[in-house]
């Protein structure tokens, strides 16, 4: 049996290379004294016991009395379910500890984003808003396409059960069940051709994300100023407004306007 891989591993949850083949060794034969672990482990005789020392303070070795007259110490190794409980139970408090402290040492983070920020490149733009709905503490407004939708969609959900107030409309369809405030953009050369590529998002009406992605590049800006979040904001609700009017009044507006509502749509 090749113990490398054994050892390694118990060397990343704290054991020295010499702890990790005494335990080992134990763990193949127990109780031993000193001398029979080193020649068993490997492990220096020299070295045997102040590893074996080390190891009992950590309680993954515990020391006996040989029962007659010579009183030889001996050791037996922790029993391995309970050093794999240990070790299990170690990596879930540290996990936990360390989910503590970075959300709170993220949450300290306020970029000021009242000036305008420019990122380049597509995964960029869509990790920037990932963070922004993450940190989103009351209301969302997503207009985009069905494809970004997906990248953001269990953070959206993540949001939407943590109570944030979700609208959302879509250029495309989806066969998604949305739960939360969801309208659907009226299909059709003019929002294929006016629409391509882009995506509007403002968190809490204080910050905003607007992505232009193309074939060839993408690019989103950030900001926080005021005229900017409130214009987008302004932006996505009348055109949710407009597209519920479309929906509601389709044929008054073919009727008048025709199929593509080209007479409408092409005065500019």
């Amino acid at each position: 049996m090749n113990l490398d891989k054994t050892y390694s591993i118990l060397k990343r949850y704290g054991f020295t290379e010499y702890e990790a083949k005494i335990y080992v060794a134990l763990l193949q034969t127990h109780p031993l004294n000193g001398n029979e672990i080193a020649i068993k482990s490997g492990v220096p005789s020299p070295k045997v016991y102040e590893n074996l020392y080390r190891m009992c303070e950590k309680e993954v070795v515990f020391p006996i009395l040989e029962g007659n007259a010579s009183n030889k110490k001996l050791y037996s190794p922790l029993p391995y379910k309970d050093l794999l409980q240990k070790i299990e139970t170690d990596f879930q408090n540290d996990t936990a500890l360390m989910e503590s402290q970075f959300k709170e040492l993220s949450n300290q983070m306020k970029p000021d984003w009242s000036e305008l920020y420019h990122l380049d490149g597509y995964a960029s733009s869509i990790n920037a808003l990932r963070t922004m709905i993450l940190s989103t503490e009351h209301t969302i407004y997503l207009s985009c396409w069905e494809t970004e939708l997906e990248l953001v969609w269990e953070d959206l959900l993540d949001a939407f059960h943590r109570g944030v107030r979700v609208i959302s409309i879509l250029f495309d369809s989806t066969e998604r069940t949305i739960p939360w405030l969801h309208f659907s953009h009226h299909q059709g050369k003019f929002s294929d051709r006016r629409h391509t590529g882009e995506l509007s998002c403002v968190v809490d009406e204080r910050q905003v994300l607007i992505l232009h992605s193309s074939k060839d590049a993408a690019h989103a800006i950030i900001s926080s100023h005021t005229a900017l979040t409130r214009t987008t904001v302004n932006y996505i609700r009348h055109d949710i407004y407009i597209n519920q009017v479309v929906n509601h009044f389709h044929d008054e507006l073919v009727a008048k306007y025709g199929k593509d509502f080209e007479e409408l749509l092409d005065i500019f």
